[in-house]
């Protein structure tokens, strides 16, 4: 886990090892009133440099969203490929972000 704190924590992101090089990012938060200034974005080339040589891939699976996946490719991820029906095979609730529903993962790689 790796924390951001800037004066207090700004954000926070979970990563465990998936085996044969990869990194994987099960989850990244910013603090609400801190979106858009750069922490996340901050922490996730912190954890690239921190684990460049270690591992040769960061990877992530998210929704399909028109919030989450420009964040990534922002990033330096590019889109690897889909696992379809995540979201309906694995929750007994529909998944809603920024009023789509999610229904498909997208898993997004950045190589180190």
């Amino acid at each position: 886990m790796y924390v951001l704190d800037d004066n207090g924590v700004k954000a926070e992101c979970v990563v465990t090892d998936e085996g044969d090089g990869v990194l994987e990012i099960k989850n990244i938060a910013v603090v609400p009133e801190c979106h858009g200034l750069g922490y996340g974005r901050a922490l996730l080339d912190f954890v690239a440099r921190t684990c460049k040589g270690r591992y040769s891939v960061l990877q992530v699976g998210t929704g399909d969203s028109p919030l989450t996946i420009p964040f990534y490719e922002k990033c330096g991820f590019v889109r690897s490929h889909r696992i379809e029906h995540f979201f309906t095979d694995h929750y007994d609730h529909p998944i809603i972000e920024c009023g789509v529903r999610l229904v498909d993962m997208i898993v997004l790689r950045k190589e180190l």
